[in-house]
């Protein structure tokens, strides 16, 4: 009977220790994985996606009342978290990982370059209605670039509406006073229409 007893509580106690278990997952995936503990130097885990024996890891690792879990992906800022030392309960956690601004910033110029682009064929192809059209969405989108009222500018001048395209060459140069092709634009269809030069 006592051999029972202590072999059920060999099972439990097993049961109970395989049971805690460590989860990472991280969107996107393929994050390496630091933990930390007491400052010491972070040790690498593995991947995301991960899964391991939690107490295996704390017994590992972990010399105070908590530690820090680290994901860190090329392109994108770390995340962090710190956890206080448990063998008792599983432990899941998803990271969605943001993009680093630097590399935000570049796609967000990227999709730029690519939509005035587009601007470009259409204007080529003398559509001129939806390139205004997209134009106006870039404007709102990019208020304080230059280089889309000058675009919108040209877009008018090919349509032969001088008005407006003087109105936009002002809008850019006044945006940006070192746009050389906004002001000579400027400059020219001020003298052609008669009006002040020093009008903005």
């Amino acid at each position: 009977m006592k051999c029972l007893v202590i072999f059920t509580l060999l099972i439990l106690y097993t049961q109970l220790w395989a049971q805690s278990k460590i989860t990472i997952k991280s969107q996107p995936p393929g994050a390496d994985i630091y933990i930390a503990s007491n400052e010491a130097k972070p040790v690498r885990l593995g991947n995301t996606p991960f899964e391991a024996d939690l107490n295996e890891i704390v017994n590992s690792y972990v010399k105070a009342n908590s530690f820090v879990l680290e994901l860190r992906k090329s392109g994108h800022n770390p995340y962090r978290l710190i956890v206080a030392k448990t063998t008792e309960a599983d432990l899941e956690l998803t990271a969605n990982l943001e993009l680093d601004e630097a590399i935000s910033n570049i796609k967000d110029h990227d999709l730029l370059m690519n939509e005035l682009f587009n601007v470009q064929k259409l204007v080529r192809g003398r559509n001129f209605t939806d390139a205004l059209k997209q134009l106006d969405a870039l404007e709102k989108k990019h208020p304080q670039l230059s280089i889309i009222p000058e675009m919108k500018a040209t877009t008018y001048y090919m349509n032969r509406d001088i008005e407006n395209a003087l109105s936009y060459y002002r809008k850019a140069f006044s945006l940006n006073p070192e746009n050389a092709d906004a002001y000579r634009m400027k400059t020219y269809l001020e003298k052609k229409l008669n009006l002040n030069t020093e009008v903005q």
